[in-house]
């Protein structure tokens, strides 16, 4: 499923959401050897088969990714939970890429990519009914910058309003025209 996105992050092995099955495949192996011997996997005995799990945990750890990357926004991490809370609807949102597993189950979910935003706010805000940003941590592809120029711009738009912030965290919904 993953290969069949538009976006190439979903495409490449560093941000598969699908990869942490590999371990479990990795003790399926191990497990399995037991009873068919491999040359590269002599596993006999429950140390032999907990051996080789450490060494494939170990093989596989980013390092530097958990003090870095995986502890870098802790201190939003709640504000973030509790705007996430605030998204009641199944309408398109625009958030960072690190929040935007969270909201996975919509058809509609666009990045704070710079890159496609060519440094500017959207010229159409139609496709979303949520902004989340996170200006402390704006995520990759992004920049604090970047995302002080997205909070101008939807400080101004006048088919949004905030409806949470804390901590750096913003959520801007759409103002629902009533008939």
């Amino acid at each position: 499923l993953n290969i069949l996105s538009s976006n190439p992050a979903y495409r490449d092995l560093v941000h598969q959401y699908a990869l942490p099955v590999v371990p479990f495949l990795f003790l399926a192996v191990i497990e399995n050897a037991k009873a068919v011997p491999f040359w590269f996997c002599p596993v006999k005995s429950r140390k032999a088969a907990l051996a080789w799990s450490l060494l494939a945990f170990l093989a596989l750890a980013k390092y530097p990714f958990f003090g870095s990357i995986y502890l870098q926004s802790l201190d939003t991490w709640q504000a973030t939970r509790e705007a996430l809370a605030h998204i009641t609807t199944q309408g398109g949102v625009l958030t960072t890429h690190e929040i935007s597993p969270h909201l996975t189950h919509r058809q509609v979910i666009y990045f704070t990519d710079e890159s496609h935003f060519k440094g500017s706010p959207p010229q159409q805000w139609d496709p979303f009914d949520y902004v989340l940003l996170n200006s402390r941590h704006p995520g990759w592809r992004s920049s604090p910058e970047f995302s002080q120029t997205l909070l101008a711009a939807l400080q101004k738009e006048t088919s949004f309003q905030l409806l949470y912030h804390r901590d750096g965290v913003y959520l801007f919904s759409r103002i629902r025209q009533e008939p």
